[in-house]
């Protein structure tokens, strides 16, 4: 074939197979089968192949990956990336609107907002940035300010288009999803090869794009929906934003609906807590989005979330199994814990077994003995726990449940009181000594929260201790690759990769920081108000009363513990 000839019919074929992957994914209807579509796409590989002069990087071909990445870059996102606050029921959902209300009285607006429902599909986040109409970076979204860079793999995403329709730039965000049936295929070969399974539609996807060999995310028919154009001032409602993604070739679900009030979100959250299951995707449950983007703009965010948006949980799902035996768990606080141990069970797309029963008042409220039958309750990623014994199920000579008068872990006498001061339904073990203590804290501190060690887990950070190579947590950095490498579960590879991550992790910022020290009722958002009220941590050594409750955020109680944090010994010996 002539040169003059194959650029003809490269240029056809480009065209048809975006012509095709349009209709497939963005109109749902599909004229050609998907041989048909494998073999224009085999035939414009071989023509770019024979004539290399005619390559361009925006054809279809290339959204094949070949190469094995070394890592993915980190990407700061442009815009912050938010998640949406939870309501778990109607109530709660009118409790959203009436705040919504007064915020809008509050600024002379009387204009009450109408809606939009559209189904929260249970996937991965991803933010996708144009530049003049063309794709040149995709990322998770990572922790809201940064992701990880998986451009080459969405590249592998039919329903993703390298080039918009119009040549304009803008960031648009997504949820990637594989189907159910593609899940139930994996997991078959999975089983076979003696690999772990992947216990949702979600973890598969998440897993997918994290691929380094981009040719796994092309072989496994990832899915994009895309709902949403950061900053985009073209559109004035939500409606008009959906339409305009669909004309610029993105995939979009149809299952969404313009309601002008609660009432109909209602109707159509009804409709899907009864349908969810007939979808290939994963659904669980409706975001709800003001539709006039001026309210949205007036409206604004909160440090965590939109206020003009909310997720609309379907209900827990409820399964039932058996208790096997009520252990205890030892908090980094001393806080002791019973925990159910459960016959393993599969509730919300992972196996659960084991639940938490809060406390000692709570396991007598449920009646709850070793032997029972009960219903555990599991939504998202919230903690398994126990709701209901099934008295009638309940086998001959069992015996209620009494909590322990002494520690499990270190033998030390268990109290209600802490300082002096009545804990109420907790039990706690005062002795600062204490191994499980000890053990939380270390788990604590290299949580992805805190220092994000990779490598250096839970089970890796107790055989460390029992070992003696660790004794106090700045032992952690004095690891050395000798010191782990012929231990069980490490080599060479493992060893070197848990060495690095640790030198990464030196460099960490302030927040995490504070975060990672444990200090009672100071969480991530607290550690992160903190870190924006003082400089380093010479100030925080000697921080008041007066100066730590001045900071916005801290209460009375939180801004306590941090003082007295600082002032006993043996953590201004940690720091130092």
């Amino acid at each position: 074939m002539k040169k003059s000839d194959a650029q003809k019919k490269i240029q056809l074929l480009r065209l048809e197979l975006e012509k095709h992957r349009h209709l497939y994914y963005t109109l749902d209807s599909p004229v050609i089968s998907d041989c048909s579509y494998d073999s224009l796409f085999s035939e414009l590989q071989k023509l770019e192949e024979q004539f290399p002069e005619l390559d361009n990087q925006m054809s279809p071909t290339h959204r094949v990956g070949g190469d094995i990445l070394a890592e993915f870059s980190k990407v700061t996102h442009e815009v912050p990336q938010w998640s949406f606050d939870n309501a778990f029921d109607y109530y709660e959902l009118t409790q959203w609107q009436e705040k919504m209300h007064r915020l809008l009285e509050k600024a002379d607006i009387t204009q009450k907002p109408t809606y939009v429902a559209e189904l929260k599909i249970d996937g991965l986040k991803v933010v996708l940035t144009y530049k003049n109409g063309v794709l040149v970076r995709a990322a998770t979204r990572g922790d809201g300010k940064v992701g990880e860079d998986v451009t080459a793999n969405i590249k592998t995403v039919r329903s993703i288009p390298t080039f918009l329709n119009e040549p304009i730039s803008m960031t648009v965000i997504g949820e990637a999803w594989i189907s159910k049936s593609q899940l139930s295929i994996i997991n078959k070969q999975r089983e076979q090869n003696g690999e772990p399974v992947y216990a949702n539609t979600r973890n598969l996807a998440a897993g997918t794009l994290r691929q380094l060999d981009s040719n796994v995310a092309r072989s496994r028919n990832v899915q994009i929906f895309v709902y949403d154009i950061e900053e985009y001032e073209e559109a004035t409602t939500q409606v008009e934003e959906l339409e305009m993604l669909k004309k610029l070739g993105f995939q979009v679900n149809k299952e969404s609906l313009f309601c002008k009030n609660l009432e109909e979100v209602q109707v159509f959250y009804n409709k899907w807590v009864r349908d969810r299951d007939s979808k290939e995707y994963g659904v669980d449950g409706v975001v709800i989005k003001v539709n006039e983007k001026e309210l949205c703009e007036a409206l604004g965010y909160t440090a965590k979330a939109p206020r003009f948006g909310i997720a609309y949980k379907f209900p827990a799902e409820e399964v039932t199994t058996e208790v096997r035996n009520i252990s205890l768990q030892v908090g980094r606080t001393g806080v002791i814990t019973p925990v159910a141990e459960l016959v393993p069970v599969l509730i919300y797309g992972s196996v659960v077994s084991r639940a938490t029963l809060h406390n000692e008042d709570e396991v007598e409220r449920l009646g709850l003995r070793i032997g029972d039958t009960v219903i555990v309750r599991k939504a998202g990623d919230v903690i398994p726990e126990v709701v209901e014994v099934i008295i009638s199920l309940r086998p001959k000579k069992t015996e209620p449940f009494s909590m322990p008068k002494r520690c499990p872990s270190c033998g030390a006498i268990l109290s209600k009181k802490v300082d002096g001061k009545d804990t109420s339904v907790a039990v706690y073990c005062l002795n600062a000594n204490c191994p499980a203590k000890e053990y939380q804290s270390f788990v604590y501190f290299v949580s992805k929260k805190a220092f994000n060690i990779e490598g250096l887990g839970a089970k890796s950070i107790e055989l460390f201790l029992s070992l003696g190579i660790i004794k106090s947590i700045p032992d952690i950095f004095k690891l050395k690759k000798a010191d782990i490498v012929d231990l069980e579960g490490f080599g060479e590879k493992s060893a070197d990769k848990l060495i690095d991550s640790i030198q990464k992790s030196k460099m960490v910022s302030f927040s995490r920081f504070i975060y990672s020290l444990g200090i009672s009722n100071v969480g991530e958002e607290t550690s992160k108000d903190i870190a924006r009220a003082f400089q380093n941590i010479e100030e925080l050594r000697t921080v008041t009363a007066d100066q730590i409750t001045k900071v916005f955020g801290i209460g009375d109680k939180s801004g306590r513990e941090v003082v007295e944090w600082f002032k006993d010994k043996k953590n201004q010996k940690l720091l130092d």
